[in-house]
């Protein structure tokens, strides 16, 4: 052995790079929990976050974790690890409020920025680890949904888990029956969270990738099906109890409702060309850089990679034809596969940032720099002025005006560090100027978007506080067919739900204040009701005599027309039949004209 490579493995080396390792993990963590922790309770509950909430807090109210609910209803269609998920730390919080919704979201963020440290810097090198980390923590839409208590986080950190510890165990020589159990076990992981995805993922993609090694004999042995059976037994687990509570048509329902619905072909065409645009803006401020692939000089320089890249290409060309070719695919169902996108992205950024000057990929980066200067610095420039603006001229785009200078003092840092960094061929430089735009980055959203969001989107928390202060206390409140989840999660309240009655008596004798869902094109004849999958239509008519009491918002954003709204009404007693167009505002108790017995709140 020469000196060079004794050095190189001596104690003294070994303890340096763990200490080196350290200290990288403890900055990602450290970052990341800061960008995505930060204001974490600042916007209102949106989206499908009441949708898991309510679910969660059922969980907790009834004991029942195997079933999920939703108004005591059975709710199929989504296993329920994101409920369990919520629930733990509601359990540990004394409530599912918004910090228990949003931390496991947070959690799973910077779980997966560790395992991409760890990947990457097993299979390539230190600085592609540290910035693949910060690349896939920085993502536009990872920003977006990292925050949220969506699933995709938990998702995304399950299926790249499979995906990539395996790799790293198959590339490493691990026990062969470990490094399958480690792959089908995080993968039964992410099917517990949202459905069969995750498993189709981890099988075709390890079966490609060993054919393209030409290695099937990996495949081919019995710590595979040994590991398969791991696979079925964490589902088993939770679907055989789930099954006996329910049937097999909900069960089916769980895990292929979703899918089915969105595979048709009406608008795959305009789907096909646009989708790869979304992709590309879902990726940014980092997916210009795959730019760079498209050059034979860029793949060259990855050539020594290529166990790593070979692997990542596989997993990505097998995967996206899954959400490219299905027309009601989103752009977040590819957020799975985001984590393998960073680590390309890392190792593009290491090889084109000290490729040789005057060549392609060199100037591809440096174009890169230049881009993001250029933004940042107009960012920064637009938001600075901005603070000086009245708040009626800019509305809910208005932000602080300390925070305006401050933001766009960090710009101007960030630009400085950029440009510097143009300038200045050290091996290191590349990192500072990957940590310079994800904190900006981080930061802007965290501070600016986060601003914004606040403003845009309605907050129901004192309007549904003010519509139960209009309750006599002790009321038992009911809801004609399902209502909106985000009015169910403010409410807190259990809400029984109920049928929508075709005659006077269909409605319970013991129900006076009951609630419904008003949608947009509702008529006397047919009015939109249900929930998720079950959503039908019912008749718009109400069969005996009510009061309408008041009707609030439950949308995101207010907007002057096409608002869904809950309506809160009263049964007129002695109760008695009168038909009523349920899909128009009712007049109140003190304008009715028809001799019954009138009591207002």
């Amino acid at each position: 052995m020469s000196d060079v490579t004794s050095i190189a493995n001596s104690p003294i080396d070994r303890s340096a790079r763990r200490w080196d390792d350290l200290a990288a993990v403890t900055l990602l963590v450290i970052l990341v929990s800061l960008i995505y922790g930060a204001r974490l309770t600042r916007q209102p509950i949106a989206g499908e976050e009441s949708r898991w909430a309510t679910g969660a807090r059922e969980m907790l109210a009834t004991g029942d974790w195997i079933v999920p609910r939703q108004q005591g209803q059975v709710f199929p269609e989504r296993p329920p690890m994101t409920m369990w998920a919520m629930a733990a730390a509601g359990w540990v919080r004394g409530d599912v409020d918004l910090i228990a919704i949003r931390l496991p979201s947070v959690i799973a963020i910077v779980l997966t920025t560790i395992i991409l440290y760890v990947y990457a810097r097993k299979l390539a090198s230190p600085f592609a680890a540290l910035v693949a980390a910060l690349v896939y923590a920085t993502m536009g839409q990872v920003l977006q949904i990292g925050r949220q208590g969506e699933s995709e986080a938990l998702f995304a950190l399950f299926v790249s888990a499979s995906l990539l510890l395996w790799h790293l165990g198959y590339m490493r020589g691990w026990p062969v029956l470990a490094t399958w159990c480690i792959g089908f076990g995080c993968a039964a992981l992410a099917a517990l969270v949202k459905g069969p995805q995750a498993p189709v993922y981890f099988v075709a993609i390890t079966a490609v990738y060993l054919t393209v090694r030409r290695d099937l004999q990996y495949l081919v042995r019995w710590q595979y099906a040994a590991a398969a059976c791991v696979f079925a037994t964490f589902v088993a687990a939770w679907q055989i109890p789930f099954y006996l509570a329910t049937d097999w048509p909900t069960v089916a329902a769980t895990w292929s409702g979703l899918a089915a619905d969105r595979i048709h072909l009406g608008g795959l065409a305009k789907h096909i060309v646009t989708y790869p645009l979304e992709t590309f803006a879902c990726l940014l401020p980092w997916s210009p850089l795959l730019v760079a692939l498209m050059k034979r000089e860029t793949r060259e320089l990855l050539a020594d990679r290529r166990p790593v890249t070979t692997f990542l290409f596989t997993a990505l060309l097998v995967a996206y034809p899954t959400v490219w070719l299905a027309t009601g695919a989103r752009g977040r169902y590819f957020m799975p596969l985001y984590p393998l996108v960073a680590v390309l992205i890392a190792l593009v950024i290491e090889r084109c940032s000290a490729a040789k000057l005057g060549g392609y990929s060199r100037h591809a980066w440096h174009q890169f720099l230049l881009l993001c200067s250029v933004l940042i610095g107009i960012g920064g420039m637009a938001i600075g002025v901005g603070g000086s603006l009245p708040n009626e001229w800019i509305g809910p785009m208005h932000q602080p005006v300390w925070f305006c200078l401050a933001l766009a003092a960090a710009a101007a840092g960030v630009v400085y560090v950029l440009w510097s960094c143009y300038r200045t061929p050290r091996r290191f430089v590349p990192v500072i100027a990957v940590l310079a735009i994800a904190t900006f980055a981080g930061a802007a959203y965290t501070g600016a978007v986060i601003n914004v969001n606040a403003a845009r989107w309605t907050d129901p928390t004192q309007v549904v506080s003010d519509l139960k202060q209009q309750l006599p206390s002790g009321t038992t409140l009911v809801s004609l067919t399902p209502i909106e989840h985000r009015f169910a999660y403010y409410f807190r309240e259990p809400i029984a739900q109920l049928e929508w009655p075709q005659a006077p008596s269909d409605l319970p004798s013991d129900v006076e204040y009951f609630c419904f869902m008003r949608h947009p094109g509702d008529t006397a004849r047919q009015r939109f009701a249900g929930r998720g999958r079950t959503m039908r239509y019912t008749s718009g008519t109400l069969p005996f005599a009510w009061t309408e009491i008041t009707s609030i918002c439950v949308d995101r954003t207010e907007r002057a027309e096409g608002r869904r709204t809950i309506v809160l009404g009263r049964v007129v007693r002695p109760i008695r039949a009168e038909i009523s167009d349920a899909t128009r505002p009712q007049p109140s108790v003190a304008q009715r004209s028809d001799g019954a017995e009138r009591t207002s709140l």
